[in-house]
């Protein structure tokens, strides 16, 4: 199954965080999987960690040197996912970071791992909420 981490289960995923169920835990090390963490993540670190360090100490790099050590897949942003986004309304949910990962995960027939409830607004069957 192909997986793809929002950007707090990436993090949470690196600091072992016990808001991280067990299942999901199981679903990240489950060595059939494939698990994908989107450019668009890193990108969304950087800015907040840039912004407030004290709250995320974690630079874009350490991150991405984390998913490398861990095996995951990065996701580039394609012009298909460009095109997908274009085809939801997401007035409800104005977060365009998230925007972005649900057009990704939708595109490319992957689920979203995500503990954000606004994303269950979509009601798409790709979105994995816990």
């Amino acid at each position: 199954m192909k997986l793809l981490l929002d950007t707090h289960v990436v993090l949470w995923a690196l600091e072992d965080s016990p808001r991280l169920p067990l299942y999901i835990r199981e679903l990240i090390r489950d060595e059939t999987n494939e698990i994908y963490v989107s450019t668009i993540s890193l990108f969304e670190i950087a800015i907040k960690h840039k912004k407030m360090p004290e709250v995320l100490p974690y630079s874009a790099d350490q991150i991405r040197e984390f998913c490398q050590r861990a095996g995951f897949i990065f996701l580039s942003l394609s012009v298909d996912s460009i095109h997908t986004y274009e085809q939801y309304d997401f007035s409800a949910h104005l977060d365009p970071f998230d925007q972005i990962l649900v057009a990704q995960s939708a595109c490319n027939n992957m689920r979203l791992l995500t503990h954000d409830e606004k994303l269950k607004l979509y009601n798409v069957g790709f979105v994995e909420l816990f």
